[in-house]
């Protein structure tokens, strides 16, 4: 942190370097050398704004809007970076199953290639296209239903 209390740099250039290191193109060094900051800077600046963002949370509960800024910027940086993954509603609803029955993204996402940057990009669009689009969101749910396990009555026996 600097000595007047200012952060080393803004939220939305954190955010975009936190984006950029993401997404993994360089090594950390090289993406900060990049935009003109170093590992010592970048440290100070992850400190002060987590430590205000732990801080924004703190005082004001689900009102916070720090981290709801951040993520903003960091998504749209994203965004910029790569583009999202095609995939149907299909096949999002099973990566979604897959990830629930592994309780992690980390077998599901590598058994499709993909990589935790491409699954928060997936996550984003179809949390878009699912609320606008009813085709998209039939297809998604008649999918993630088929997956579902049967279930059976308590008892054990079978009911007619």
């Amino acid at each position: 942190m600097t000595t007047n209390g200012a952060p080393p740099m803004s939220l939305e250039a954190h955010a975009v370097i936190a984006a950029t290191l993401a997404e993994g193109p360089g090594s950390v060094v090289e993406v900060l050398t990049s935009v003109g900051f170093t590992e010592k800077q970048w440290n100070a600046a992850t400190l002060y704004w987590m430590s205000k963002l732990a801080e924004d949370a703190q005082l004001h509960g689900a009102g916070a809007q720090l981290a709801i800024e951040y993520s903003t910027y960091f998504a749209r940086a994203q965004g910029d970076l790569a583009p999202v993954v095609p995939m149907t509603p299909e096949e999002w609803a099973r990566l979604t199953v897959d990830v629930q029955k592994e309780g992690s993204t980390g077998e599901p996402l590598a058994r499709r290639n993909l990589s935790l940057p491409d699954y928060l990009r997936l996550l984003r669009d179809f949390t878009r296209r699912l609320s606008t689009d009813a085709e998209e969101q039939q297809r998604f749910f008649a999918t993630y239903q088929q997956l579902q396990p049967a279930t059976q009555p308590e008892s054990g026996l079978v009911t007619r």
